[in-house]
């Protein structure tokens, strides 16, 4: 029962730990939010003639997320352990799928001409190296505040946003752990108070009761 208390005591500093992190992540992430917007609000302030403002009206209808979510779990166990993790991902314009079709028609078709598939292939290049990059979509020249608001916004979903997710997974974790830990030290008691009662009932039973033959008895 003493090891079940001790190791609802290490899980307890262990969630305390947590939560320290937790809102330490909770406050640096409030604190980029913040600044990001401000940043947002000085581009579209300064925004060049004809920008409304920096927004969802510009936003090219073919985008394609260029940050992937990882979910790695320890043990197999996804809910106990999940560490969240973002990475860059570079997805592959949809054009070019097209083009690669168009390609093997002309390779089909093509009687030992090799033109147009040079052709096709140099289209394919230069398709693929347009930068995906979200900034183009307001042009090539983009003010620094609107820079800045991306790079707060890049800082918070590839770093803090995971940390608070993977943080906030394992207090789960732990809170299942203790409520567990709790349940069986409850048991243990209860296992041992009917032990100790089953050890005095029979020691109570086993005893002798006599006459002492001047009025009392002796156990």
């Amino acid at each position: 029962m003493s090891a079940e208390s001790d190791k609802i005591d290490a899980l307890l500093e262990r969630y305390l730990t947590l939560l320290d992190s937790y809102t330490q992540l909770r406050n640096s992430l409030n604190a980029i939010q913040a600044g990001m917007y401000q940043h947002l609000a000085r581009a579209n302030f300064s925004a060049e003639r004809g920008i409304r403002y920096y927004g969802q009206d510009y936003y090219d209808e073919r985008m394609q997320a260029t940050r992937k979510l990882s979910i790695v779990s320890e043990d197999g166990d996804a809910a106990a352990s999940a560490v969240f993790a973002v990475k860059k991902n570079i997805p592959e314009p949809q054009s070019a799928t097209i083009i690669k079709s168009e390609e093997t028609e002309e390779d089909i078709s093509s009687s030992g001409d090799d033109e147009p598939k040079k052709e096709e292939t140099t289209t394919e290049k230069e398709k693929k190296s347009k930068s995906t990059d979200p900034l183009h979509w307001f042009g090539i020249l983009t003010p620094l505040p609107l820079r800045q608001a991306q790079s707060n916004a890049i800082k918070a979903v590839e770093e803090t946003i995971p940390q608070l997710a993977s943080v906030s997974a394992e207090m789960a974790s732990v809170e299942l752990e203790v409520r567990r830990a709790r349940k069986r030290r409850a048991k243990a008691e209860k296992e041992d108070e009917k032990k100790k009662l089953a050890e005095l009932e029979n020691g109570i039973g086993g005893l002798e009761v006599t006459s002492s033959g001047k009025g009392g008895v002796v156990v």
